[in-house]
């Protein structure tokens, strides 16, 4: 029996209530990426680096919602203050001081971070951090990496997820591919693509669109090809070179931000951006996002300035509760230690195993996140990640649901998220389980 079969025979349940969802809910899921042949894991549970499926198999979760349950599914903590804030109120309308307590909080974080607006989501985030450097510098040019996802927004839903066989241009110079259809060219035609960890390619483009660019958005550590680290000395050229030709610089950290280190990457790689757009972690699990930097900058945000923010759930008093909990209560330095202590077990294990089995694959890691790169070198560019073997890929995620364990979110280019729940001993079954799948992966290659 294939891995294929093991994970439908096990899942009957699963198969029939994503069948009466499908019936009214496009792929029976809520975002796209929920939905892998034949049908998803149907969740009835959770609780720390675990969840149940509907017929009671238990799962250890290395996905974790794309890194966005980075203190564990039902922390207590946050479960406690988000019942507590219930009882006061969920939505008013009006501020209140909760989203004050997280503002400090991520602005103790992020130096960088002078001002900040709260927003619901990351794709947000990033749409209003564009509009308000197109605002400030007056210039409608944006670049962005190949490969990398900053959100659906029309603006940036481009060369996201290019396949190997589309024409995409030259390396120095990709080429800008919109990546769904009913998006109007006239949106994403200031829309310029260069590639990570290529400082000849950002300086031709900013050599190229000089006096159009407003701003660089990039993800500091790149997960969307699985996890590709900076270059020694990337950002920094990347920093002077932005600034040379009067660029403002965007980190996206929505899925990184107080996660591979306390301060986010600006704290990991000393770099600092103009603008900083933040989801995920700091909502503790909460639909909250949030973008900020400069005060000159966002001072031009609305009702200050002329860039303009709405939102009704912005800021609202449940997210803030929530995230602020996530971040004071659970993320805390020492538990950052031990993530990354974890991160660096499961890596060294993984990246033992298949030299024990010669496989043609290879293991990147940043702190607590992570994944196998089923490509024999490692991958410095999302073309390079791009040259994965898919086939083999899927026979691994396969493998692993079929045995109990969600090994990363459910695409080639996803990666593994170990949380503040995860333990010694989850990595070390997760290892056993990981090395048995391998064999077999390795048997049918």
């Amino acid at each position: 029996m294939s891995f294929y079969d093991e994970y439908v025979a096990r899942t009957p349940t699963s198969g029939k209530e994503a069948k009466r969802a499908q019936a009214i809910i496009p792929g029976g899921v809520g975002s796209a990426i929920q939905f892998w042949p034949p049908y998803p894991i149907m969740v009835k549970d959770s609780q720390g680096a675990y969840v149940w499926d509907l017929d009671g198999n238990k799962y250890i979760d290395y996905c974790m919602c794309y890194a966005a349950m980075v203190a564990g599914h039902a922390d207590p903590l946050i479960a406690q203050a988000i019942k507590e804030q219930a009882d006061r109120g969920i939505l008013y309308g009006l501020p209140g001081t909760r989203a004050t307590d997280l503002a400090e909080e991520i602005h103790r974080r992020y130096p960088v971070i002078e001002m900040l607006r709260f927003t619901q989501s990351g794709v947000e985030a990033t749409m209003y951090a564009v509009r308000l450097a197109r605002a400030a510098t007056g210039k409608m040019g944006v670049l962005k990496v190949e490969g990398a996802y900053h959100g659906a927004s029309d603006i940036l839903l481009v060369s996201t997820a290019v396949p190997t066989n589309t024409a995409a241009g030259p390396e120095w110079m990709p080429s800008s591919v919109a990546e769904s259809a009913g998006i109007p060219e006239g949106t994403w035609k200031h829309t310029h693509v260069v590639q990570f960890n290529h400082l000849e390619s950002l300086e031709y483009q900013l050599k190229k669109h000089e006096g159009e660019i407003a701003c660089f958005i990039l993800e500091p550590c790149m997960t969307n090809g699985g996890v590709i680290p900076p270059d020694p000395g990337y950002l920094d050229e990347a920093r002077k070179l932005t600034r040379r030709y009067n660029v403002l610089l965007i980190f996206d950290e929505v899925k990184i931000g107080c996660r591979i280190a306390y301060g986010g990457a600006c704290e990991k790689y000393k770099i600092e951006p103009d603008l900083v757009c933040l989801a995920k972690a700091i909502g503790g699990g909460t639909p909250l996002g949030a973008f900020g930097g400069r005060r000159d900058l966002m001072q031009m945000i609305t009702p200050l300035g002329p860039a303009v923010h709405f939102g009704t759930y912005n800021a609202n008093p449940l997210t803030a509760a929530a995230g602020l909990a996530c971040l004071t209560k659970v993320l805390t330095r020492e538990k950052y230690k031990e993530m990354d202590s974890l991160g660096d077990k499961y890596a060294k294990g993984l990246k033992d195993i298949i030299k024990r089995l010669g496989l043609p694959a290879c293991v990147t890691h940043e702190g607590p996140l992570g994944g196998i790169q089923f490509v024999p070198d490692i991958p410095h560019t999302y073309r390079q990640a791009n040259q994965g073997n898919k086939a083999m890929w899927r026979e691994y995620w396969y493998g692993m649901l079929s045995k109990g364990v969600i090994p990363m979110g459910s695409g080639w280019f996803e990666e593994y998220s170990i949380s503040a729940a995860h333990k010694e001993e989850d990595i070390e079954e997760t290892l056993n389980i990981t090395e048995d799948v391998l064999k077999e992966v390795k048997r049918l290659a």
